[in-house]
């Protein structure tokens, strides 16, 4: 096996209740001297409203009992926790049920698609992915943290599989392919990357193109190998003497793997402890600098349209966390109402209607709706 002296990580990622057709996200991370940068494109096959959250410390949360992909009923065990560090995260799915983020030390988590098996019903309620994730920005500083607490919740719903990594560099690959956790870290991860193939099955493909000296032209594919193998690359051939800074080169890099539906590119630079995005809608670079943010209890959530007008630091346009406008973001995601008569069926058979699942959603998991 061959080791490339930068980390790269390529995802291709599905959303929360909906399965996206045929489109990906590209996410990496490029560490080089004292700088490491992470950078993530959002592809949908339709436009997408969407939040940035700065989540404080101190919030009292609990699990919202999920199976599957919808919240299932029934009394069990209530599991929370009191976040122990403030976050900015993006959603597109309600506040804390997340795509993705990084907390104030530097960890940073996000999801790509994989057809895995969760861990069977052992008495723990299932956990949505998508607030699974916000658990770990709300509980842990780095990589061997999490790796350590991997039992703490039983994740439960969508085909995901997961990236780690925090400010030092340090990464590691979450993969759920028999009812149990796989991770890949340290020494056993030759290019810390995913796509929506298992983490073997796309890292075997590296070597067999011709810019790592085999014979196939996979970079040139737009598929998940050939974009996997086209960041492998680009993190390979970073010379920052030409390239610019490493966040800058994230941007260049997102560019280079978008496709005509990249809604979002993201960029966090855990050294500055800065998060980057642009979107669709406004390709303007904007930001917010974690340092300048008030992460206490006692101040209150604060949230972001991610389309909002603007350019630079947007923290002057940081508004209260309102119902209204995490209502909003369930509702867009879930579409205009209509059901198939499956998912129909489903939802009745757990107690629920599509206008109860909307609002569970929006008013769970945090204790201090304001």
């Amino acid at each position: 096996m061959y080791r490339i002296t930068v980390n790269v990580f390529f995802i291709i990622c599905s959303l929360f209740l909906i399965q996206p057709t045929g489109e990906g996200c590209s996410i990496f991370t490029l560490s080089h001297g004292s700088e490491t940068v992470y950078g993530q494109n959002l592809d949908w096959h339709r436009p997408l409203p969407g939040l940035v959250v700065v989540n404080r410390r101190g919030v009292e949360k609990t699990v919202l009992h999920w199976k599957g992909h919808w919240p299932a009923a029934g009394e069990r065990e209530c599991v929370s926790w009191i976040s122990r560090y403030g976050s900015v995260t993006f959603t597109c799915y309600g506040r804390d049920f997340i795509e993705g983020g990084m907390n104030e030390v530097g960890l940073m988590v996000d999801e790509a698609s994989l057809f895995g098996v969760y861990p069977q019903d052992d008495g723990r309620p299932g956990v949505s992915c998508a607030q699974w994730m916000q658990y770990q920005l709300d509980n842990f500083a780095g990589v061997g943290e999490v790796l350590e607490h991997l039992n703490d919740l039983r994740p439960d719903g969508e085909g995901w599989h997961y990236l780690i990594a925090d400010s030092s560099g340090a990464c590691a690959v979450i993969e759920y392919l028999s009812g149990e956790a796989l991770f890949y870290t340290g020494d056993s991860v030759d290019v810390c990357a995913l796509t929506n193939t298992t983490y073997a099955q796309a890292l075997s493909h590296v070597p067999m193109d011709r810019a790592f000296g085999g014979e196939l032209d996979i970079a040139s594919g737009s598929d998940s190998y050939g974009r996997f193998v086209r960041l492998a690359a680009l993190l390979r051939n970073y010379d920052p003497a030409h390239d610019g800074s490493a966040a800058d080169y994230a941007f260049h890099m997102l560019k280079e793997v978008s496709v005509e539906d990249t809604r979002r590119s993201v960029v966090y630079d855990a050294g500055k402890k800065r998060v980057l995005w642009k979107t669709e809608k406004n390709p303007q670079v904007r930001w917010l600098d974690l340092g300048e943010l008030d992460f206490s209890q006692d101040s209150s959530t604060k949230i972001v349209d991610v389309d909002a007008d603007g350019v630079g630091n947007v923290k002057t346009q940081l508004q209260d966390y309102t119902l209204e406008a995490n209502r909003a973001v369930v509702k867009a995601i879930l579409g205009s109402g209509s059901l198939s008569t499956a998912t129909g069926q489903e939802l009745k058979s757990r107690g629920f209607t599509l206008e109860e699942v909307v609002e569970l959603i929006t008013r769970h998991p945090t204790k201090d709706i304001r």
